[in-house]
């Protein structure tokens, strides 16, 4: 019998490369990376923001740091040109709240590094839900749609053993 590799195993190392993203945002972002990387001096990812959830003193040190880290905002990307940053979010059909998202980080961000200059914000997706284009122009978020291939997740059914197999219109388990 062979397995067949699911989206996540395809993508192990792009996905330990891009913390927080899921295998078709690891795909759009990479694509993106491809036409607009060399516009940054460094990029940094799964950036935490905010002041996460202090479980109090009783808590071990360790675990204390830990669960304030873990309930951190986190934040796709972070794209630096010199002391200037664009706070990055990556989305398969971007809509709401992706928007809301940003929104989120971006006082956050700002609070945390007041000495420099206000974040710019981007939105990168392959396709946006209705009113989105609209909503990011007036926020003044950059959106860059970039056009992605997902073929490389699909998986091959008659090779998967946990996966339906369809024959005739008639699926068999």
């Amino acid at each position: 019998m062979i397995l067949t590799p699911n989206p996540a195993q395809t993508l192990q190392a792009d996905r330990l490369r891009f913390p927080g993203m899921l295998p078709r945002e690891v795909l759009i972002f990479k694509n993106w990376l491809r036409e607009h990387e060399r516009e940054y001096d460094r990029i940094e990812f799964n950036c935490r923001v905010g002041p996460g959830h202090d479980p109090g003193p009783n808590w071990p040190d360790n675990l204390r740091l830990m669960a304030i880290a873990n309930s951190q905002k986190r934040i796709d990307a972070c794209a630096w040109q010199g002391n200037l940053v664009t706070l990055i979010e990556v989305k398969d059909r971007a809509g709401a709240s992706a928007l809301g998202q940003l929104l989120t980080y971006y006082p956050l961000w700002n609070k945390e590094h007041s000495g420099l200059p206000p974040a710019q914000l981007l939105m990168v997706t392959n396709r946006i839900q209705t009113g989105i284009d609209a909503a990011t122009a007036f926020h003044g978020i950059r959106l860059d749609i970039v056009p992605t291939d997902f073929s490389i997740l699909a998986r091959d059914r008659q090779a998967s053993p946990f996966m339906a197999k369809q024959r005739d219109g008639v699926v068999n388990l």
